[in-house]
């Protein structure tokens, strides 16, 4: 049986600590801290006392939190996923023509655009394509 607890709480963030006493901070924690830090209302000492951490990991998560660039939003964004399906039993007139386009079909409906087109304007039109369908 395993001395270490299974997870403590300070500044009311649960810490989970996994086998061996490895402790696990989450990205929200390290968020609070260094928004405190540069706040003033805590220092480097305060945090490396209540947490019992050094000084060189308290400045790493500062590091992590800016290296992630981590966005503080309140909204989840919905992910989703399109799959482009590439025919080469039939090729088209349009891909025969220029192959360096980028062939969209759905029912009925053949779109080739130019190789360099803009990924957020192609997601738009493949999603409304599925749609259509």
């Amino acid at each position: 049986m395993s001395s270490f607890p299974k997870s403590f709480e300070v500044y009311g963030f649960t810490i989970e600590v996994h086998a061996g006493g490895r402790r696990v901070w989450s990205p929200s924690f390290k968020r609070f801290v260094n928004n405190k830090l540069d706040s003033g209302e805590l220092t480097v000492y305060d945090v490396m006392e209540k947490c019992n951490a050094s000084q060189s990991l308290v400045y790493k998560w500062r590091a992590d939190v800016k290296a992630s660039k981590i966005r503080m939003t309140s909204v989840s964004e919905e992910r989703f996923f399109s799959e482009v399906v590439i025919d080469e039993t039939e090729p088209s007139q349009t891909s025969q023509r220029d192959p360096s386009n980028i062939l969209l079909r759905s029912r009925g409906i053949e779109i080739a655009l130019p190789s360099a087109y803009p990924v957020d304007d192609l997601v738009k039109i493949i999603l409304s394509l599925e749609v259509r369908a």
